[in-house]
């Protein structure tokens, strides 16, 4: 006879063991099933960048057509070829500007589109140049002098023009502002021979011998009047030559007795010429003022008189 397996009377035992009790014994299984593509899709960059230059950076692209794209990187750099730093970040993808304020000088900037922790290849480089202005500069005390003839009653601010080179609400005063009741100042570049005029100079601009061009000339005024019955303007001029030649007249209406700051020209307002630095220095450039109503008996009262220069370094 043939021995028993182990496993066979182990089985018997394990059934006797049980006795009635119903038992089932079954195995179950499970399979998933996956199916679909895997797809691969490349963040592509703005287009069109362009660059304008001034006292700031404006920046403008054409969107990336990648709908998911969050928005975009803006970087700038000191050359063409970097390195390059992250200065800004634009959101939505929408959005397709950007506005920079650094130091005066040339940057060069690109813009990538990114998504979380992507992002796309270069926009640019495109580059603007940033202006730099000189800041509001006072005349020189002792640079001064009023027109003597053809000029009203000649004699200009007759009362402290000194003080116009100092901002600190004390005036000069020209008491009676000339022999004709209009409120012209004149014509082109020539004054109305009964109006009278002032010339200041002296303006310490610190303008750098490299600078590239001159952009635009201001010039502001803090006037008050002692009244302000009748009509009346004041009128701006600018000489290059120490007073010999001068600019066509600018003009403000004034309309108020406190005093107001009055501003001639722009920052790209070159007052119908070109200008060097020489032409700007505290001897060639001068300031002429002409005072006009249309009653002779009223008084300017001018605080302060300054020039600023914007310029391309």
């Amino acid at each position: 006879m043939r021995p028993r397996s182990s496993v066979g009377i182990a089985l018997v035992v394990l059934v006797a063991a049980l006795g009635s009790a119903n038992l089932s014994l079954a195995l179950s299984t499970d399979s998933d099933t996956i199916s679909g593509a895997v797809t691969t899709d490349t963040l592509l960059a703005p287009t069109g960048l362009g660059a304008t230059g001034g006292l700031s950076v404006s920046l403008s692209w054409t969107a990336t057509t990648k709908t998911w794209a969050t928005g975009y990187h803006v970087y700038r750099a000191t050359t063409a070829g970097g390195p390059y730093s992250l200065v800004g970040t634009v959101t939505p993808r929408t959005t397709v500007t950007f506005a920079d304020g650094p130091a005066s000088g040339t940057w060069y900037y690109t813009v990538r589109a990114y998504f979380q922790s992507w992002e796309s290849a270069d926009a640019g480089p495109v580059s603007a140049m940033v202006q730099a202005q000189t800041g509001y500069k006072p005349c020189v005390a002792a640079s001064n002098a009023a027109d003597a003839s053809g000029a009203g009653d000649n004699n200009g601010y007759e009362t402290n023009p000194i003080r116009v080179c100092t901002d600190d609400s004390s005036f000069a005063t020209d008491s009676n502002s000339g022999t004709g009741g209009t409120q012209s100042c004149g014509a082109a570049a020539v004054p109305d021979a009964t109006k009278d005029r002032h010339r200041f100079w002296g303006y310490a601009l610190g303008l750098p011998a490299s600078v590239t061009s001159i952009d635009g000339i201001q010039l502001r005024a803090d006037l008050a009047l002692n009244n302000v019955t009748g009509t009346t303007a004041l009128c701006a001029q600018l000489s290059w030559d120490g007073g010999t030649t001068w600019t066509s007249l600018k003009t403000q209406a004034i309309a108020s007795a406190a005093e107001t700051t009055y501003t001639f020209g722009g920052t790209a307002d070159t007052w119908g010429r070109a200008w060097t630095t020489t032409q700007l220095n505290t001897t060639n450039l001068r300031v002429r003022i002409v005072d006009a109503s249309t009653l002779t008996t009223k008084q300017f009262q001018l605080d302060y008189l300054a020039v600023q220069v914007t310029y391309t370094p």
